[in-house]
């Protein structure tokens, strides 16, 4: 599984006014980041339909708590994709991969427009 190392961009109000993640929003990283090496264990080990059921639970976490957008929630959408194709269930691969894709175009345009604007 593809685990985002570096840090997670955030767009939910997870700061507090001194610009530091809040102590929830922390805690649910970490818990996002737990559950995902946990899946990353027994994915390994070849346990595809676990690593699934762990996923879908990173999944619901990330859902409730990140923006549409958020890093951390987009690879985690992807690591569940890549683990339903492991253990074959390619359609629900295929519809969850492509959400990601139109998240991302989404939000690639979005920026583009911004930047166009800037230099205007």
């Amino acid at each position: 599984l593809i685990i985002p190392t570096r840090a997670c961009v955030l767009t939910v109000p997870a700061k507090n006014s001194s610009g530091h993640l809040t102590v929830r929003m922390e805690a649910t990283l970490q818990e996002i980041k737990d559950l995902e090496g946990k899946a990353g264990r027994v994915f390994d080990e070849g346990r595809y339909d676990e690593a699934v059921k762990i996923l879908e639970e990173v999944k619901e976490i990330a859902e409730r708590n990140l923006a549409d957008e958020d890093e951390t929630r987009l690879w985690v959408f992807r690591n569940l994709g890549y683990a339903y194709t492991a253990n074959g269930q390619y359609q629900q691969a295929e519809l969850l991969l492509n959400d990601v894709l139109i998240v991302q175009r989404k939000f690639s345009e979005r920026n583009a427009l911004s930047l166009a604007d800037s230099k205007m």
